[in-house]
């Protein structure tokens, strides 16, 4: 069925209280839900619709009395129940079977714990309830289970607990803050438990909890941290304090996502919590503390304030991931996560935006809302968030969040009403940026200079246009901001003035939003200049910029983002063959001797763009030739790089670099370049490396191996597999590795690793450990010129439909997205997802592969 935004209708019925009875069974769970509604009088419908999906009703009451069959219908999607008093207590019992539930949604097993996942429409798996976000319910709920699990779990404060006969025991929580259906979770198990407290800002102290399989307790130390750096954050940047008494997290083995924000008791996926420096890389870590501070910050940005619709999805997740980034920037160093931010938008919502599930930040429509969990819904938006951010000040963005809470604490409500509070709150109109909200596409500013040397002055010329895309959404223009500066030819940052302004100034913010724009500045004397500062605005730039000039900026730029996407923009062109490789080795050294930069800005303006980034600068894109040359570039870095290499290599050099993250991003980057060059020393340094007890030191010497011909590859994936075959979440990386190799991951070994005793089919970790890695991190073999790599996805495509049609729908995009290949590769990856069209039996994936085909017809 399709949605429409334009459809939205306010609920009939409210849920004033929500009483919810879950009693776990060997061979059944029973769930009674009791629900206290009242008829909505501003509503047009006037039946009350409780969600229900493989429920097994037991019992129907209305005010206490049963209620004859011939006046409810019940269907595959749920109970409809008409001829209601306008305030009455509806009652259901159903059963459920946890143990057989392999989509991972609603409640069910993992590792031996009972969990939940309700986010976006889980709850109508577990009892019938009117499973929309705007019904907003406080929950009391029971749990009763074997005293063989020790935790019973839920949201909220624990009111009561006690025996319930028959060896087996209760609690009761009680959630005091109304929320939807899709923030309530339960988790049932026998787990360890870290403990810890934080004092808030006003006093009161909140007890930590986080909850873990058997014998990891020892791994919870990071993730506890990154909690409490994360509420001290959210209370000096916003003035935000948790607001309950306790806060949980539980670790869980079997997730389709990273994490989820349920009110008080979020559930993560293991590999989100479970990390030290034994078995987690250090960027493993930064995900870690990143996503920990995402769910806590989402307690006020999406749990307090919550969405109307699906259609809003983009209105807690942007906002959230904006509030995330902004964290890790005052965490670690500024200008290296903001390249990583936009590296990671380029990667991959820059594609969404040119496929075949192209939608805007706020879609208009969707069969399956699980497949708008998507990059343009999280950091798109999270980039127009920081748009409005940045238009408004530090002080005006916070003035608008502080009136968006005061209004809406409490209550549903949409994109716009988070605008319009920005707006009010600080005078300034912001119509212009709801487009935004409307239009899918990555726009294009193209700048050229008109220059009078004899005068002084440079004129740019900006030209916006925004692409024709699958959503077929306006494409009128739309505000841009643009930070700029000028670069001279000394190095340093010129004082320059703008056309009309009396005061000059090193650095200025234009907003572009008309079709062209045209602006004077006066005193560049020649400069550089430095453009789209900060990527102040999710677009693609085109510029007139020589080689020169940008070898100029990564070198001198005051902007850290710009000296890194200059060496970006220069790596591009030496792979695709309009670039010289040579002069950016040569810029790589000067770099490497500044001793004013840190290591990790070092080691990340050093690492090459990624094939997906490739792939927009070569028509029709070829990601087998393109994988070749990025390697090749590799190469000849390394061999221009030789002595910078071999002095890194040094044991005194090196043991100085293993102690901080950023040298150790550095030994692993120069380690890449000079394995890839072929260079002995390089490659028996790799080695020796992988056996260290650092897993950033071990996995980065295995990545620089791993695409090289030597048996060193195969000595060191064998002997990191001895060590860690027991520890599933480092597997994981193990599994990666071979996936990943351009030598060894062929699909004949794809299928002997998904016979390996630690690959589980039923966890979405080790899928995407294989079949992810490889149709993202093996070009070699993906996209094979005889199909193969594309036929094989689509076997195991339907396969995992089966199973888990979440989890498929969204490994499926890469195969969908073929519209910047030759025919010939387009013509197999159809084949393929015609396949998988015969094949599959889930909305969701049938969502999506239905796009593919139309789009590719």
């Amino acid at each position: 069925m399709l949605n429409l935004r334009s459809d939205y209708t306010p609920p009939a019925f409210f849920v004033r209280a929500t009483h919810l009875d879950i009693s776990i069974h060997a061979d059944h769970t029973a769930v009674v839900t009791r629900l206290d509604v009242m008829r909505n009088a501003a509503a047009s419908d006037c039946q009350l619709r409780l969600n229900g999906c493989e429920l097994a009703l037991q019992a129907l009451t209305i005010d206490g009395a049963l209620v004859p069959e011939a006046d409810w219908q019940l269907d595959e999607a749920g109970l409809t129940l008409s001829d209601l008093p306008d305030h009455c207590v509806v009652e259901t019992t159903a059963h459920i079977h946890p143990d057989k539930n392999t989509a991972l949604e609603g409640l069910y097993l993992s590792g031996g714990m009972y969990c939940t996942q309700c986010e976006p429409e889980g709850f109508r798996r577990i009892g019938f309830y009117p499973d929309r976000p705007d019904v907003m319910s406080e929950f009391t709920v029971r749990i009763e289970a074997g005293i063989e699990f020790p935790q019973l779990l839920s949201n909220g404060n624990l009111v009561e607990t006690g025996a319930a006969g028959d060896e087996r025991h209760y609690a009761i929580w009680h959630d005091p803050h109304p929320k939807p259906s899709y923030l309530f979770a339960c988790v049932v198990g026998d787990l360890d438990c870290a403990a810890d407290q934080f004092v808030t800002a006003s006093g009161r102290t909140v007890d930590l909890h986080i909850y873990v399989e058997k014998g990891n307790l020892d791994l919870t130390g990071h993730a506890m941290d990154s909690l409490k750096r994360s509420m001290k954050w959210d209370e000096e940047r916003f003035g935000l304090e948790y607001d309950l008494d306790l806060f949980q997290i539980v670790a869980v083995s079997h997730f389709n996502m990273g994490a989820m924000e349920n009110k008080g008791l979020n559930i993560f996926n293991s590999k989100y919590v479970l990390a030290d420096t034994r078995t987690a890389t250090d960027g493993d870590l930064h995900n870690v503390e990143s996503i920990v501070a995402h769910e806590y910050f989402h307690n006020w940005t999406g749990n307090r304030v919550t969405c109307r619709d699906w259609f809003q999805l983009t209105l807690k997740e942007g906002l959230t991931v904006y509030r995330d980034q902004c964290f890790s920037a005052d965490m670690h160093d500024e200008g290296v996560q903001r390249a990583s931010d936009v590296s990671m938008l380029r990667m991959a919502q820059f594609p969404e935006d040119r496929s075949p599930t192209a939608h805007p930040i706020r879609p208009e429509s969707y069969q399956e809302i699980n497949n708008f969990y998507t990059a343009t819904v999280y950091e798109k938006g999270a980039e127009v968030i920081r748009m409005l951010a940045e238009y408004l000040g530090r002080d005006g963005f916070r003035q608008g969040m502080d009136l968006y809470f005061e209004r809406h604490d409490g209550n549903a409500v949409t994109c716009d009403d988070f605008v319009a509070a920005l707006a009010d709150a600080t005078g300034i109109d912001l119509k212009a940026f709801h487009r935004w909200y409307e239009q899918a596409g990555t726009p294009t500013v193209a700048v050229s200079r008109t220059v009078n040397d004899a005068e002084g002055w440079v004129e740019l010329c900006f030209r916006q246009s925004v692409p024709e895309t699958a959503a077929a959404t306006p494409r009128a223009p739309l505000p841009v901001p643009v930070r700029l500066g000028f670069i001279g030819a000394n190095g340093a940052s010129l004082t320059t003035r703008r056309d009309g302004d009396a005061v000059a100034a090193d650095e200025h913010v234009l907003l572009i939003d008309a079709a062209e724009t045209k602006v004077r500045f006066h005193g560049t004397d020649g400069a550089a200049p430095s453009l789209l500062r900060g990527f102040s605005a999710p677009v693609i730039l085109e510029d007139d910029l020589t080689d020169a000039e940008r070898l100029h900026l990564m070198v001198h730029d005051t902007d850290t983002f710009n000296r890194w996407d200059a060496a970006q923009t220069l790596a591009i062109g030496a792979i695709t063959g309009t670039g010289d490789g040579a002069g950016l080795a040569r810029a790589y050294q000067q770099i490497l001797a500044d001793d004013s930069l840190l290591d990790d800005f070092k080691a990340d303006i050093m690492n090459l763009p990624g094939i997906l980034v490739l792939e927009t600068r070569m028509k029709p894109a070829d990601p087998v030739a393109l994988f070749a040359r990025r390697r090749g570039l590799q190469a000849a870095i390394g061999t221009i790089l030789a002595d910078d290499v071999a002095a890194v290599l040094t044991p005194s050099r090196q043991a100085a670099l293993r102690q901080t993250a950023g040298g150790r991003a550095l030994l692993n980057q120069m380690l890449v370049f000079g394995v890839a060059s072929g260079t002995d020393e390089a490659i028996a340094a790799a080695a020796e490396q992988v056996h260290d007890e650092n897993m950033t030191l071990s996995q980065g010497a295995l990545r620089a191996l791993n695409d090289c011909d030597d048996p060193a590859r195969i000595t060191a994936l064998q002997a990191f597999h001895d060590r860690w075959q027991d520890t599933p979440l480092v597997m994981e990386k193990w599994f990666q590795m071979e996936a990943m190799s351009s030598i060894g991951g062929s699909i004949a070994h794809l299928k002997e690793l998904m016979q390996h005793p630690a690959y589980d089919p039923n966890n979405p970790n080790k899928v995407r450990s294989v079949l992810g890695a490889f149709m993202s991190g093996n070009p070699t073999h993906f996209y094979a010129a005889d199909g193969s790599g594309y036929a094989f996805i689509a076997e195991q495509l339907i396969d995992l439909d089966g199973r888990n049609p979440q989890v498929a729908a969204r490994m499926a995009l890469p195969l969908t997205r073929m519209a910047s290949y030759g025919a010939e590769r387009q013509a197999q990856m159809m084949a393929a997802l015609a396949t998988v069209q015969a094949g599959c039996q889930s909305t969701g994936l049938r969502e999506v592969v239905e796009k593919a085909l139309a789009a590719g017809a």
